[in-house]
């Protein structure tokens, strides 16, 4: 189920500007093999054809007056159906809001229609994106395009399948808690959850607006660079962007030399599975044959990060739908059964418990940020095993043969990130017994996106 050789976004720019190609051309080829390959794979949740038809044909027009608007111009590109793109359905993945519809775009959504974006659709989102599998509680879910009995990861899991199975070459995506970083180590392509505040959140239904961080899923680390400079910077409609500037590094080549790269032992949550330790080892085994020097940091362990993140993850949601949007207990009927489940624990979540947690988190994030400035990066697994079948959507066998909630085994490795707001890539580093990706993260300290992005793609391409 994975797609065709579908140029990446570079290869588009590309192709456009020698006028190989045309963007309405590209557009009717994406369109046609959404309609071949979305039946089974339920990546999209709504396609908006005809508003993706002028504007491929306004790119098109432009470029013929020697317009052109960067390397986004006229490339196809998908949104997670939790930001609103004006016209279609603003549901976010829930039947408590079924018949809403967005009347206007989400500010990502307008930066990247500025920069020349052909706007697609919307992808599909674990309900209101708590919930790392992206199945349905109409009984419907996204499947993994590298073996469709496994789920794709969440919430973002629309976004990954799509580009995986090379429907389209990008797609918006959202990371509360790993909410990009896990469908894209689990579908085998790119992405990347900024700083936190670097985008702008306006137009985007809030999970837990002290961690929430809109980011991008492509098909290599390159692609994702022109979306996230597309997109970043200051917005009055949300505070959290006041933040400097990316630090931008020198040209790497493919030598190290005097390259920090970090690895921590604190960070290793639940025990990998064979090919996948064996994976992360091989990355790290080709960053220092490249020069780079690996340096082992002491950290926090992954399991406070995670108790913290969990206390604050769940006041912080329960309080949007409850008191912001209205939706819960009022409507919990119509919500899923697993997140309906999320929100009645987190109705117990006293405030005590809430500001206890607030006042550890800067005691971890200080802990990362200090490592975080001694190296380039630090490289950490994203999911160390098989992800779950869709028929047990929320449980894997653990290395022993253990049941374990899915949850449990993998947001260990993804929460720091999202506690500190610093940025990570992730990336592709192998394969397991089964043909499913192993993936690995690349976590550099704030506004150093760049960096992080440039080192992924010299190690993606030794891998």
């Amino acid at each position: 189920m994975t797609g065709p050789d579908l140029p990446g976004i570079g290869g588009l720019s590309q192709a456009y500007l020698s006028g190989r190609r045309t963007a309405a051309a590209v557009l009717e080829d994406t369109l046609a093999r959404i309609a071949a390959a979305d039946g089974a794979l339920c990546a999209f949740a709504a396609v908006d054809a005809d508003r993706a038809r002028r504007a491929a044909a306004a790119a098109d027009a432009e470029l013929k007056i020697g317009r052109w608007r960067g390397p986004l111009h006229g490339v196809p590109i998908a949104v997670k159906e939790l930001f609103d793109v004006e016209g279609l359905p603003a549901t976010y993945g829930s039947r408590a809001r079924a018949g809403a519809v967005a009347a206007a775009d989400a500010g990502l959504v307008r930066r990247l229609r500025r920069a020349g974006a052909v706007i697609v659709g919307l992808t599909r989102s674990h309900e209101f994106g708590w919930g790392i599998t992206t199945q349905h509680p109409d009984g419907t879910g996204t499947r993994n395009p590298c073996n469709p009995d496994f789920v794709p990861g969440g919430s973002s899991g629309g976004s990954a399948a799509a580009v995986a199975a090379g429907l389209v070459p990008a797609a918006v995506a959202t990371d509360t808690g790993g909410s990009i970083r896990i469908p894209t180590a689990l579908c085998g392509v790119a992405g990347i959850k900024p700083t936190f505040g670097r985008i702008p959140r306006d137009g985007c239904v809030p999970l837990a607006p002290s961690l929430d961080t809109p980011g991008f899923i492509a098909r290599t680390p390159a692609d994702l660079v022109p979306l996230l400079e597309a997109t970043a910077g200051w917005s009055a409609a949300d505070p959290a962007t006041r933040i400097p500037g990316m630090a931008v590094p020198g040209p790497w080549t493919a030598a190290l030399d005097g390259r920090r790269v970090g690895v921590s032992p604190d960070l290793l949550g639940a025990a990998m599975a064979a090919p996948h330790a064996a994976a992360y080892q091989r990355a790290l085994d080709v960053l220092a044959g490249l020069g780079a020097a690996i340096v082992e940091l002491r950290l926090p362990s992954a399991a406070e990060y995670r108790e913290v993140f969990g206390a604050i993850q769940m006041a912080e949601a329960y309080d949007v739908h409850h008191r912001r949007l209205g939706l819960f207990p009022a409507r919990a009927a119509d919500y899923g059964e697993d997140v309906r489940r999320r929100f009645e624990a987190a109705a117990s979540v006293g405030l005590g418990t809430y500001f206890a947690a607030r006042e550890r988190r800067p005691h971890l994030v200080t802990a990362l940020e200090v490592a975080l400035d001694s190296v380039d990066v630090l490289v950490t697994p994203v999911n160390p095993g098989t992800p779950p079948r869709r028929a047990d959507p929320d449980h894997v066998i653990a290395p022993d043969g253990t049941r374990l909630p899915f949850r449990d085994v993998i947001m260990g490795y993804t929460v720091p990130q999202n506690l500190a707001g610093v940025p990570a890539v992730t990336i592709r580093a192998g394969t397991d017994e089964l043909g499913l990706p192993c993936g690995i993260q690349l976590t550099a300290a704030r506004g150093r996106e760049l960096s992080a992005l440039r080192l992924a793609e010299v190690l993606g391409r030794e891998l």
